[in-house]
């Protein structure tokens, strides 16, 4: 009997050794799960939006002609990327180098934006479901800080902005460029939910009211320019092309908006802001440096589905392996330090195989030729100590082997 006491006791203690690092596993599984929600978060608002312009995307697809059987064949996928048909004209690359970056998640709420400069109007961070903001409460304009002089060569900026929907009637939001004396010199601009514009030295280059009015969400203005082209997209439509753009060098770039005033229940609202330096194309880089870095290659927050503004960038590295059919690549996904290093390392590895999966199913790739594998946070190339090192710090990179 007395040795049957024993055996349980020491069996207790067993399990209660065993329960301890059990129980600090549960915890971390815990804390991560509380990351990739917080993470989630931020997409929240993103999300409605998408609901919200279901309506508008199937009306805007109905308009069109039909998917040429390339891009049929891109939205067949296995569930890892979004429906690609939309994207089939969307040939926006975001810069390869973040110079500026700012999504106000370090900032208090009600103050005006640490990163930014005030040129006139009231500006202050405010929430709209979970998503920070900067919030306009007359018009005004503002301007991040960055070192002013010629901007580079090549470069892309990208801003979110807020529309309500309903019977709202849509405020004005604009991208100004100014010159050395800090007058403007030019702008791209949106109205009314639906109409856009891009006026470069007094000349009106582009006026274009989108295919389908703006639904209630985020929306997303980009330019792509060259010191003698230029860009402009409202999500994934092109409205401005111009190839010629002559005497026009602007020394510095800001945001100005302007409200509908009878409009009190209608926020005027801008989201993350990217402004990034291109650099040089894929087979170039992959010549020079025997790697392609990208940030073109775009996911949901937390996840492996890979976001349809990446269409452009797996078309030209898809272009790339059917061009050099001896080219083998490894796809490597990376991530900022921000969240626990395993859940990092995962995520990195899934959205390298998401890559992967997506160039074998669409460009018909021998699955031989292409590796992937994640490093998460082992191998930044930048800080993690600010915003623009954290957004050069997410990427996807293809090594040639």
């Amino acid at each position: 009997m007395k040795s049957k006491l024993i055996f349980i006791g020491l069996l207790c203690l067993a399990l209660i050794a065993m329960s301890s690092p059990a129980t600090a596993q549960f915890k971390k599984l815990k804390e991560k799960a509380k990351e990739k929600a917080e993470k989630k978060v931020e997409e929240t608002v993103e999300g409605k939006e998408e609901t919200a312009s279901d309506t508008s995307k199937a009306n805007k697809k109905s308009t069109e002609k039909p998917a040429s059987d390339t891009a049929k064949a891109q939205s067949a996928t296995t569930g890892a990327s979004e429906d690609m048909a939309l994207y089939t004209k969307f040939d926006f690359v975001p810069g390869d180098k973040v110079i500026f970056y700012d999504d106000f998640s370090g900032e208090e709420m009600g103050e005006f934006p640490s990163r930014w400069r005030l040129d006139e109007g009231v500006f202050e961070i405010a929430k709209q479901g979970d998503k920070k903001y900067i919030l306009c409460t007359d018009k005004g304009s503002i301007r991040p800080k960055i070192a002013t002089g010629a901007l580079p060569p090549k470069y892309t900026i990208e801003m979110e902005f807020y529309i309500k929907g309903g019977d709202t009637r849509g405020h004005w939001f604009f991208i100004k460029w100014y010159d050395g004396e800090g007058q403007e010199i030019g702008n791209f601009n949106t109205q009314d939910k639906h109409r856009t514009q891009l006026r470069l030295l007094d000349k009106d280059l582009a006026l274009k009211d989108l295919s389908v009015p703006l639904g209630a969400g985020i929306h997303t203005m980009r330019v792509m320019a060259t010191q003698s082209t230029m860009k402009c997209y409202i999500d994934n439509e092109r409205v401005a092309n111009v190839p010629a753009v002559e005497g026009f060098k602007p020394n510095d770039f800001g945001v100005y908006m302007d409200p509908w005033k009878d409009e009190t229940d209608n926020p005027m609202l801008i989201g993350t802001f990217r402004y990034a330096e291109g650099g040089k194309t894929l087979k170039q880089q992959l010549d020079e440096a025997g790697r392609i870095v990208t940030h073109g290659i775009l996911f949901d927050s937390g996840s492996d589905k890979i976001k349809g503004e990446s269409y452009k960038t797996l078309a030209d590295i898809g272009a790339l392996l059917t061009d050099n059919p001896t080219l083998r690549l490894s796809i490597e996904g990376h991530t900022d330090s921000d969240g626990a290093d395993e859940y990092n390392m995962t995520l990195s590895q899934k959205r390298a195989a998401s890559v992967r999966n997506y160039l074998i199913a669409n460009y018909k790739i021998a699955p031989e030729r292409l590796e992937s594998k994640g490093w998460g946070e082992s191998k930044p190339i930048d800080k993690n100590n600010t915003p623009e090192g954290k957004a050069n710090n997410r990427r996807v990179e293809l090594v040639k082997l």
